[in-house]
């Protein structure tokens, strides 16, 4: 896992050298073992005060060495040096992929799954990037042609962010290092405020500051020296790797499932460093657990934090019970809240786009904890959205049903799921638009009140109409469940989760690998009949949670069984944050936090007051959203 960077020109620029030294030196924690340039007149260099003194294009690399420690120094380049790649991520069919270029008759000179891309496009062209199963960005040149191009997986898992300052075209791993570096328009764009305050992340292709994107999950750019500068063209690709599995009943899904898994989790084991595991205690990181032991030589060294205020609701505890089960050792660290409280703002002001969720911090913690020993964890992170594992993915199932009778449907939902979902299920049963209905359901305010608070513009019904629509199934009315999960994974897993745990892994110098998310399992998961994600009773991932269960140990099965478990409240990674916003701990005092809210540009200070006031003793979600852009908004 790296760090990438790069820019271009459309005439030699003697500022294009010292513009990608500084985004690459931005990203160092991403790769520290390494660092690595190339350009179009000085050619390929591992010194920044070497790069030429004008260049059209220069790319940039920072390297967290994984696999082929030796031999896989970039930017890489095929034999003739025509083709020259610069990437962020991990191939997990790069054996399979070099075994077809070698009988095509390419030559490779490394052990890397880097050298995949630049003969795999000297093959296939376009073709490659659907052909890749793994978790990639990365920035490909072709001399041929004169044409960079910058492509993100088809999840969505590694990040690539891009922007236009001065008749110049930018990339980099992170927008934080632009913003470092000068170089972007520190104005914010209305639209992507009204979007962050819907959903708590600003969904691709747009970010929060003008001039700047983020390449969406499955989608490339295309650029030319002549565009350079130019608004970029985002163009969807579609992956070719799909699992041969074809279930007819459940018996069969379930055994499908835990095939591919299994699959997955021995691909993604691919590395040359050891390999460790984030072990929570829930069914998710014990099964990868359990999965990766059977695939090693001995049992993974697992890792967890957890609260000392949970007391024994801690995940350190239930990890403890999963690692005794599972026969894994394990290392934990217990948090404090005043120095989680302490440290969050500044998590927050590092990431490169405000994403209100608490959880990142924490995250970063574990990560910092297997930092200790090992550069590689396998973690359970993404089978919620694709399974149906939030409460939230319970509306549409409920829907028909729901209409009837609203209000009660709201007030089950409140009690069960928490004080914020009440209101937000009410408003998602009274939309008979689906693009209104399922934005409606991932949102944290309603339309209108977005309206209020960001005034002018585009009115935000209309701009969360226009992220569904992106992302619906043209046949989403055969399975609107479904639908919702596919809208889900697209949008608030690629940016938010994802995004979170790119950056706080990656802050750690820790590359974070998601079995759920291989491309095959995905697309097994895609095709399964959402009667087997979500039940009409509301349980939530259940035949995969049945099935799951029959694979750990009976003990740790039967703690991690029962119906409060997939119909209860989504229990994860978790913060004490509930009780912070009512207590106002540390700086959550309402205070102090809410004058910097109504300082930042843009938003109305009366409705910001007003929509706080009407929220006192419940809106936590609400609250951390604001409180996120609050801190991201005054970061330095």
């Amino acid at each position: 896992m790296c760090g990438i960077a790069g820019a271009l020109s459309a005439r030699p620029d003697s500022t294009l050298s010292r513009l990608v030294a500084d985004l690459t030196h931005n990203l160092r924690h991403r790769g520290p073992d390494g660092c690595g340039f190339w350009s179009d007149e000085g050619g390929l260099s591992t010194d920044a005060s070497s790069l030429p003194g004008e260049s059209k294009l220069v790319l940039g690399h920072r390297r967290l060495s994984i696999v082929d420690l030796l031999g896989g120094a970039q930017p890489l380049a095929n034999e003739a040096g025509t083709v020259w790649v610069s990437y962020n991520g991990e191939i997990y069919n790069a054996p399979e992929l070099r075994n077809q270029l070698i009988a095509a008759g390419h030559h490779f000179k490394t052990a890397s799954d880097t050298e995949v891309l630049v003969h795999g496009w000297e093959e296939w062209r376009h073709e490659l990037f659907g052909r890749l199963n793994g978790i990639f960005a990365f920035a490909l040149y072709d001399q041929r042609d004169g044409a960079v191009r910058l492509v993100r997986d088809p999840i969505g898992v590694k990040p690539l962010y891009l922007g236009i300052s001065k008749e110049r075209t930018w990339w980099a791993s992170e927008l934080r290092a632009g913003v470092k570096a000068g170089i972007v328009d520190e104005g914010w764009d209305r639209d992507s405020l009204k979007l962050y305050l819907l959903f708590r992340f600003i969904p691709s292709p747009r970010t929060l500051h003008e001039s700047t994107w983020k390449i969406p999950p499955s989608h490339f750019v295309e650029l030319s020296h002549d565009q350079s500068g130019d608004r970029p063209r985002f163009v969807r690709y579609r992956t070719r790797v799909i699992s041969d599995a074809h279930p007819r009943n459940g018996r069969e899904w379930s055994e499908a499932l835990i095939g591919e898994l299994s699959d997955a989790t021995e691909r993604q084991l691919m590395s040359d460093v050891p390999v460790g595991t984030l072990l929570s205690g829930g069914i998710d990181s014990s099964l990868i657990t359990q999965l990766m032991s059977r695939r090693m030589a001995a049992p993974p060294q697992a890792f967890c934090v957890g609260f000392a205020s949970h007391g024994k609701q801690s995940e350190t505890f239930a990890a403890q019970n999963a690692a005794a089960s599972l026969g894994t050792p394990l290392k934990t660290r217990l948090v404090e809240d005043d120095a989680y409280l302490a440290e969050w703002p500044a998590s927050i002001r590092a990431m490169s786009e405000p994403i209100g969720n608490a959880s990142s911090l924490l995250l970063g913690y574990a990560c910092r904890l297997a930092k200790e020993t090992h550069k590689v964890v396998l973690t359970g992170q993404g089978a919620d959205e694709p399974l149906g594992g939030y409460p939230r993915h319970v509306a549409e199932r409920l829907y028909r049903l729901g209409r009837i009778a609203p209000h009660v449907s709201g007030a089950i939902a409140q009690h069960v799921l928490g004080s914020d979902a009440g209101p937000r299920l009410r408003r998602a049963l009274v939309e008979r638009d689906v693009n209104a209905r399922f934005a409606t359901i991932l949102s944290v305010l309603p339309f209108d009140e977005v309206d209020r608070l960001v005034p002018g513009a585009t009115p935000a019904r209309e701009l969360a109409r226009d992220v569904i629509a992106a992302w619906l199934p043209e046949d989403w009315s055969n399975d609107p469940v479904n639908a919702l999960l596919e809208v889900d994974a697209r949008t608030s897993l690629a940016d938010d989760l994802l995004l979170v745990a790119d950056h706080a892994s990656m802050a750690e110098s820790v590359e974070l690998r998601v079995p759920f998310l291989d491309l095959r399992l995905f697309d097994l998961i895609s095709r399964m009949p959402s009667k087997y994600k979500v039940s009409n009773i509301g349980r939530r991932k259940w035949l995969y949670r049945n099935a799951a269960l029959q694979e750990l140990p009976s003990t740790l099965a039967r703690s991690l069984g029962g119906l409060h478990h997939s119909m209860g409240r989504k229990v994860g990674f978790r913060t004490p944050v509930d009780r912070w916003f009512a207590e106002g701990a540390g700086a959550l005092r309402d205070s102090e936090w809410q004058q910097q809210l109504t300082r930042l540009p843009l938003i109305d200070r009366g409705a910001a007051e007003a929509t706080l006031s009407t929220r006192s003793g419940d809106g936590t979600r609400l609250r951390q959203v604001l409180y996120t852009l609050a801190q991201w908004g005054s970061r330095g």
